[in-house]
């Protein structure tokens, strides 16, 4: 079968990956101890040229403005910025895991091999309303995080973490798929736009049956969100992962996750108005849980990864209120804030690699003096907590402004109050980081176990923290470029919800 340019440059953003995995899979096959070096080298070099090469294309698609199809994939605008999304996150990870994986003493190609996969699946999953292509798409991309998670054996948490990210992600595919197939049997249409068609003209929009196979599609969503009741398996699997990998699950899981549910709830079952507002009444619910347990929880942390995981709980809170309020412009809200959410987390996990601690639990203790050992990454920290918490005027501040003004806007004051007083109880244990970096002198016993370590060159991490921290500033001083350039673009010309 001959495929058409159009066709070619629907799949080409996928298939770019998918081929550099393979590569990096023959060359890790070299044994051969004298070549090693250069040959991890050139797998790092052939994943970094995958994702480049994918970020080239979508970026030329975008710039021309075309929106080409390939059977039930549409690479259109929406689908476009999350391609962009997920391989620039792809792109800090590799940077990261150089200086990671060689402090931690485990380089293995097959690392590299599992996350190019699991980028394939991200675009496809959010590439497309057809149910079949969507749970080959979260399958594609979820197994390889299962193995990321446990990727370095010699860790005995990692083995338990990878085991329950499985078990419990097994479960919430389960019900995924167990709800389209509900879709479909009432419908029979593979495709949620033309099913939710279709059971609106049989009159069918609030059967029981559709309610129900809404209702387990939207638990698969918010399984990968990491949104209350449906968190457990978070704190668990990122303090197992290394930090670039978990860095990567908490951005782009999420990201692509949310946008998915934005293709599939007000995109493709917007002829199910019934269905759309009862969801709506069960995303406020489990939004404000997820508020109230994540930030509750991350104050009582003492380990820094966990911290973080719980943080990234109560973040899809923020997200999830932008599917409350339900408009256009709370949508365009949620893109800009996953593009800021991507620079802030990957950029705090990517600190734990750029100063040395790698291979064990980092605790507040660790972090005591070191902003002022490594100013240039201490500044960065400061950029990425304060804007984790909302502080203006940088980029986190105005994702959740964008959204607390659609909440007022609709008429939900109530929520847009919990959500400000979520991110002021926030500050908390952002600023608890922040203060150990720099208000804290390092233990008697830490100077000395820090005094016996090698010196840490971690420049390729570095180097992507401070990518990190600009594009978090750039996100507060040209939030207009950002929003109204970029992230609503995305939705009138995607999702087709502003004429």
């Amino acid at each position: 079968m001959s495929l058409t340019p159009s066709q070619w440059a629907a799949l080409l953003p996928l298939l770019l990956p998918a081929f550099g995995a393979c590569l990096v899979v023959l060359m890790s096959l070299d044994k051969d101890q004298a070549t090693a070096k250069w040959i991890r080298g050139a797998m790092y070099g052939t994943a970094l040229l995958a994702v480049a090469g994918s970020f080239w294309y979508l970026t030329e698609l975008w710039n021309t403005g075309a929106q080409p199809s390939f059977f039930q994939l549409h690479m259109d605008r929406l689908a476009q910025f999350t391609g962009i999304f997920v391989v620039v996150a792809a792109a800090l990870t590799i940077l990261q895991s150089w200086d990671h994986f060689h402090q931690e003493g485990w380089v293995k190609g097959e690392t590299l091999s599992l996350l190019l996969f699991s980028v394939t699946g991200m675009m496809l999953f959010a590439s497309t309303t057809h149910f079949v292509a969507l749970f080959l798409g979260l399958e594609l991309f979820s197994i390889p995080l299962y193995a990321l998670v446990g990727t370095v054996r010699a860790r005995s948490e990692s083995a338990e973490g990878g085991m329950k990210y499985f078990l419990t992600g097994a479960v919430a595919s389960s019900c995924f798929l167990m709800g389209g197939v509900l879709i479909y049997g009432m419908s029979g249409t593979f495709d949620l736009a033309a099913a939710a068609t279709a059971l609106r003209t049989q009159g069918l929009a609030l059967d029981p049956v559709v309610l129900v196979g809404a209702a387990l599609m939207l638990l698969g969503f918010l399984f990968k969100v990491s949104a209350v009741p449906f968190h457990q398996w978070t704190p668990d699997a990122y303090e197992a992962s290394p930090h670039p990998i978990a860095g990567f699950m908490s951005v782009a899981t999420k990201g692509v996750a949310f946008i998915a549910l934005l293709r599939v709830f007000p995109g493709s079952f917007a002829p199910l108005g019934a269905v759309g507002a009862k969801m709506q009444t069960v995303v406020a619910v489990l939004a404000v849980a997820t508020l109230v347990l994540g930030n509750l929880t991350a104050l009582v942390q003492s380990n820094v990864k966990r911290m973080l995981a719980y943080s990234s709980i109560s973040h899809a809170g923020y997200l999830l209120l932008g599917f409350v309020a339900g408009t256009p412009a709370a949508y365009t809200g949620v893109l800009f804030y996953l593009v800021i959410y991507l620079a802030m987390n990957m950029g705090a996990f990517g600190l734990l690699t750029a100063f040395g601690l790698v291979g064990e639990h980092t605790t507040f203790e660790d972090l005591r003096g070191l902003g002022w050992k490594r100013p240039a990454m201490g500044f960065a920290a400061a950029v990425f907590m304060l804007s984790l918490a909302g502080i203006p005027p940088l980029g986190g501040f105005y994702g959740k402004y964008m959204i607390f003004r659609e909440l007022v806007g609709t008429g939900h004051v109530g929520l847009a109050i919990l959500g400000v007083l979520a991110s002021l109880v926030s500050a908390y244990y952002y600023l608890r980081l922040l203060v150990a970096l720099f208000l804290q002198a390092p233990s008697a016993e830490a100077e000395r176990l820090a005094s016996d370590r090698p010196a840490v060159h971690a420049p390729l991490a570095g180097a992507a923290v401070l990518v990190c921290a600009v594009i978090v500033l750039a996100g507060g001083f040209l939030q207009y470029a950002l929003s109204d350039g970029f992230a609503k673009r995305a939705i009138v010309e995607g999702l087709g919800l502003i004429r």
